[in-house]
C-alpha cells in the first residue's frame, strides 16, 4: 500500500551546527514568521508504534528544543501567532 508519509535525511546551512540525529526526518518543515525558528519533524517508534519528535531549532541562540514523543503519524506543522509551533497528528 504504501505510506503517504516520507523519510528524508536533512542538510542545513546554519553557521553552527544543531545537535540533531542524522535521519530519520519527514519532509515537513516549518519557519517561523520572522524566520529565527525552524522546527523539523524527527520520526520516532515508541513500543512499536509510530510517532514523531518536533525539534525546533533557535536560529539566534542556536539552541534545539525538542518535542516529547507524539503518538501517530504528523500530518502538517504549523506556527501560532508566530509565538509557537502545533502539530496535527493522525
Amino acid at each position: 500500500m504504501g505510506s503517504p508519509y516520507q523519510v528524508c535525511d536533512i542538510r542545513l546551512q546554519l553557521d553552527w551546527k544543531p545537535d540533531l540525529p542524522g535521519s530519520g526526518f519527514q519532509d515537513l518543515s516549518v519557519e517561523s514568521p520572522d524566520g529565527r525558528y525552524l522546527s523539523l519533524v524527527e520520526w520516532h517508534i515508541v513500543d512499536n508504534a509510530p510517532a514523531f519528535v518536533v525539534h525546533t531549532l533557535d536560529t539566534v541562540a542556536h539552541t534545539v528544543r525538542s518535542s516529547d514523543p507524539q503518538l501517530g503519524c504528523c500530518a502538517r506543522l504549523w506556527w501560532d501567532d508566530g509565538a509557537r509551533w502545533d502539530v496535527g497528528a493522525k
